[in-house]
Parts: structure tokens; sequence; C-alpha cells
């Protein structure tokens, strides 16, 4: 069955096209019997508005693009209903891609978010990306542009993070304080932006207090599945190891996996704290402590800065904002004996 056009439903209702495009519009020149008409047909026949055919006519698409690396059963839920929530109480649609953590899938819809003319993109990059000059072309369209979550560091492109550094920090430094010295850190691949800051901020919480960062204590991975031959082995060995830092809840599920997997026990046998969205921390046994990162939050700013950047284009926005994080203490972590050192 072929699309209804404006034009069926004209000669369907006996009405010029001009009519019924404006009773579709609301337009107060069109009585509210005429408009009632229009919409009941539209409705018969699944008439759609033509996207491309109203931004020709009124230069605005009414779309806001989504792109995201991957979905996951942990952070991402939340942030896309962070930005759903935003962008739905504008006048703005949200469609979402996946780039499926490819760079060249990235670049193709790049090109397609200009041919459907959207007006503004929220991007998390892909684990391939690393650089941006991918984005020019939406520059030059002047469709403005966001980073959120996965991002680079740059001067042309807002960006809506957390502080990695300082949540990973503060997260390894409660450890310390709880009396930990021989804290296994465990992140994602080095080469990501996100994964560096983190790393960074173990270091440093490390150094703060005079304590050895050793090689072995910092294991990254590509992918959380990676852990399934890396942590097994590294806690048969060594016993030492007292806390295990995770810098998602991806990994923080399975590493708590394989701690139990080996009849260790949380937190009488090893302590364990994570960065996470806050949710899958109340699901495990005993719960999880934890540095609050808000997927939610962090949706509702990037959506809020996108839609401000698009009203006022003159106004350049802050180059970068950090959503805060916070300490949540439950049950995951012994305490050895408060360490002032």
């Amino acid at each position: 069955m072929k699309r209804v056009t404006i034009k069926d439903l004209a000669s369907l209702l006996s009405l010029s096209t001009s009519t019924v495009s404006r009773a579709l519009s609301d337009h107060p020149d069109i009585s509210q019997a005429t408009k009632n008409r229009v919409n009941k047909a539209a409705e018969e026949f699944n008439y759609t508005t033509n996207v491309h055919a109203r931004f020709f006519r009124k230069q605005h698409s009414g779309l806001i693009a989504l792109i995201l690396p991957e979905v996951n059963m942990f952070f991402t839920p939340n942030l896309i209903k962070g930005i759903n929530k935003t962008i739905d109480a504008s006048k703005y649609s949200l469609i979402t891609f996946l780039s499926n953590d490819s760079y060249n899938k990235e670049k193709e819809i790049i090109k397609q978010c200009l041919s459907w003319a959207v007006e503004g993109v929220l991007i998390s990059l892909s684990r391939e990306t690393y650089d941006l000059s991918h984005l020019e072309s939406l520059t030059q369209a002047e469709i403005k542009c966001v980073l959120l979550d996965k991002a680079l560091e740059n001067d042309q492109y807002p960006a809506v993070t957390i502080d990695s550094m300082d949540a990973s920090q503060k997260a390894v430094s409660y450890l310390i304080e709880k009396g930990h010295q021989n804290i296994l850190g465990i992140f994602g691949n080095p080469n990501f932006n996100i994964s560096q800051k983190r790393i960074n901020g173990y270091e440093k919480a490390m150094r703060d207090r005079n304590l050895p960062i050793l090689k072995e204590n910092i294991i990254c991975v590509d992918r959380s599945t990676d852990l399934d031959f890396i942590l097994p082995p590294i806690l048969n060995h060594n016993k030492e190891v007292s806390a295990i830092f995770t810098m998602s809840d991806e990994l923080l599920a399975r590493s708590l996996y394989h701690i139990h997997a080996l009849g260790r026990l949380v937190p009488g046998d090893i302590s364990i704290i994570s960065i996470s969205d806050g949710d899958y921390p109340y699901l495990t046994h005993p719960q999880t402590s934890h540095i609050k990162d808000s997927g939610n939050k962090m949706g509702r700013t990037a959506g809020k800065l996108l839609l401000q950047y698009i009203s006022e284009p003159a106004k350049t926005p802050d180059s970068g904002l950090l959503v805060s994080t916070k300490l949540v203490e439950l049950g995951s972590v012994a305490d050895r004996g408060r360490h002032h050192l």
C-alpha cells in the first residue's frame, strides 16, 4: 500500500491541499470541524508527515539525533530516559542510532543525520573514534552537536561528562581510608579518554597516600568478558589483594561473578567499590558501595545544553559540563583499620 499524501487526503475530503496542510498544522484560520475531519481521515489512512517536505517548506525538521556506541543493561537505559524526558518536553522528537562501537558506522550515521536534516546531535563516541574530523560536516551544515559520556577533549564541541579522574580518586581514597593498600583497579580500554582519566584518578589516590603503584594491579580490558581469563588467576595467585575498584557497572558485575565463583566472600575476603549508575549495586549481596554516576542526570543535562545551543546559536555554550558524583556507602567494603598515610 503506497504512502498516503496530503494530495490524497485533499482529494478524499474534497478540500484544497493548502486547507488540509493548515488543518494538520492546527492553523487558527481553519474551523475546528474541518480540523476534526482532516485529522480523522489522516488517522484512518495512516497519514504521516513527510519530514523532508516539511523541512524544505519550513527549514525545520524537528528532529534531534542521539548516537550511542551500544546499549547495555546498566548506564545506557537511564541515559536515554534522561535525554528523552528533556526532548519530549520540547518541540523536538528524538531519533536514536547505534554505531556498534565502529568509527565507520559513526561516519555513516552522521551522513544520515545530514540527509534527514536533523537540527541537533547528541553523540557518545565509539571505541574506535580518536578524532572529531567526521563531525565537521555537521558544523558546516550549522547543525549543533554536543558530546556526552564518552568524549574527546576539544575546543569545538561542548561535552557533558563526569569528572572521571575525581570519581576514581574518591573511590580508591575511600578504600585506602578503610585500611586497604593492595588495591586492584579494573578499567576499560586505556586508549579511551574516559578510561585514562579513571586510571589517573586511581594512581593519584595511591600517590597521595604514598602507596606504591603496582603495574600488575592495573587491569585494562576491551570488554568485560576479557575478565573471564584475567581475573581468576590474579585472585588465586595474589592473596595480598584486599580490595577491587571497577570503573563501571559492567566490570563490577563480571568481577563479582568471578569473586563468588572462586568461593571468596565480599567483604570478608575481598572488598569492592565501583563507579555506578546506582541501580545495579542494590541488586548485589551485599549491596555494593559506589560512586554514583547518574546516567539520567547526564542525559537531562546534555539534552538541555543542546536545546539551549540550538535556540541561542550565537551564544557559545560551556566547552565542558561536569555532572557531579557522590560516594554511597553500602556493605561491600570491610574496615581494616583506618590508615592516615
